[in-house]
């Protein structure tokens, strides 16, 4: 049995997989770097591991 992750789950081999995205409005999202940015949406932090974004959404939110 093959077993795949969400591309939202952290990478086993701590990867630079994901982006931090911003919105006009000021919101968040955990976005995986090998996907397009949407319309609307700007980089603000990445590509980096996973559990870096989680720490930098965090942080910001704190």
């Amino acid at each position: 049995m093959t077993t795949h992750s969400a591309p939202f789950d952290p990478d086993p081999d701590a990867h630079t997989t994901h982006l931090i995205l911003e919105n006009a409005h000021g919101h968040l999202s955990l976005w995986p770097s090998w996907r397009e940015t949407p319309a609307g949406w700007t980089v603000c932090f990445g590509p980096a591991p996973h559990d870096a974004c989680i720490r930098r959404v965090v942080a910001v939110r704190d």
